[in-house]
């Protein structure tokens, strides 16, 4: 985990004298402009109100401003939830394949009965479909089970069955 406090280059036991950042918590784009826009609004809107008192009348120039800013305010708003966000969930999703829907994540119960299906089917899948299935069923086995002796008997299950395998030269170290 980084060190999110100020850091002290020069002396031990001195104050700090390097501030760091936190890039866990930084602003959104939609933030920043919101805030550009809101920071802007809220000196214009006070000048708009001060001035007209002062001249007596209302001040087009500074209305137009205020409104212009407004207008931007919502503009942005609505391009960045209508077409950013959703444009940028399409690509991520294409990258990634997506979030799972809520409900339909399975455990590592359901994995473990799935590989051992896989490895148990008649006819036989694929070598290679095989091979990874029991490589990742022999990690379950030793990882989540914390059964070794499973793990190796599966392991040399498939070194019986598939001896030439490349995927099986990395499983056992040396």
């Amino acid at each position: 985990m980084p060190y999110a406090g100020a850091v002290n280059l020069l002396r031990l036991h001195a104050r700090p004298n390097v501030p760091t950042v936190d890039f866990a918590d930084r602003p959104s784009l939609r933030g920043v402009m919101r805030g550009i826009l809101g920071a802007a609004l809220a000196l214009a809107g006070p000048a708009l109100v001060v001035v007209s008192i002062g001249a007596r009348h209302i001040e087009w120039p500074l209305v137009t401003l205020v409104l212009t800013l407004w207008a931007a305010w919502s503009f942005y708003d609505g391009l960045y939830s209508t077409v950013v966000e959703p444009l940028s969930r399409f690509v991520t999703n294409a990258f990634t394949g997506g979030a799972m829907p809520d409900g339909t994540r399975i455990t590592i119960d359901q994995e473990t009965a799935m590989l051992e299906r896989l490895l148990n089917a008649d006819p036989p899948p694929l070598p290679h479909r095989v091979l990874l299935a029991g490589i990742r069923l022999a990690e379950i086995y030793r990882t989540h089970q914390h059964d070794t002796a499973k793990a190796e008997a599966l392991i040399g299950r498939l070194l019986e069955r598939y001896p030439e395998a490349p995927e099986l030269q990395h499983v056992r170290p040396r």
